[in-house]
């Protein structure tokens, strides 16, 4: 029989361990998910390249060069994180982020927002094409949620439990 002061340390150790574990399962799923997926993130990007070149040529002779120049540039980069995407696997492309965002902080926070930005635009403009119209002046999708969780003050309703029960 093991003393008692070995069994804590023992299960101690034990629950590091399959937290590890599970931490570890939860990385290579998520690693084999992003690689499955990456392949329609390609294309993807490779037609928005693809885009915004045609548009830079679409400018026309009065639009200034420095304007056709950004688009040029704005699609070649696109098009270089398209064939990235294609030829390096996830894990590849997580250290390249980290030392990305390691190196040059504001560039990284800067794109990330930008990106939020365009995230938002297009799911707010996909919303707004699903139900056929945009919403009402002055209302929120978000209110009437808001109200039926914590009602027009602001504040939680009331609970219907009775006292020493759980909600």
């Amino acid at each position: 029989m093991q003393p008692q002061s070995e069994a804590p340390a023992g299960v101690g150790e034990e629950l590091r361990s399959d937290a590890r574990h599970v931490g570890t399962n939860a990385v290579n799923r998520l690693h084999s998910e992003v690689d499955a997926r990456k392949g329609t993130a390609a294309s993807q990007a490779k037609s928005v390249s693809s885009a915004i070149d045609r548009a830079a040529g679409d400018l026309g002779d009065s639009a200034p060069d420095w304007l056709k120049s950004a688009f040029r540039q704005g699609a070649q980069q696109v098009q270089r994180f398209a064939d990235a995407l294609e030829q390096k696997d996830s894990r590849q492309l997580v250290d390249e982020v980290s030392d990305f965002a390691r190196n040059s902080p504001g560039t990284f926070l800067a794109a990330c927002a930008a990106a939020g930005f365009a995230a938002a635009r297009l799911a707010k403009a996909g919303a707004e094409g699903s139900t056929g119209s945009a919403p009402a002046q002055g209302s929120s999708p978000y209110r009437s949620s808001f109200e039926s969780t914590f009602g027009q003050s602001g504040m939680q309703p009331e609970t219907t439990t009775a006292p020493g029960e759980f909600a």
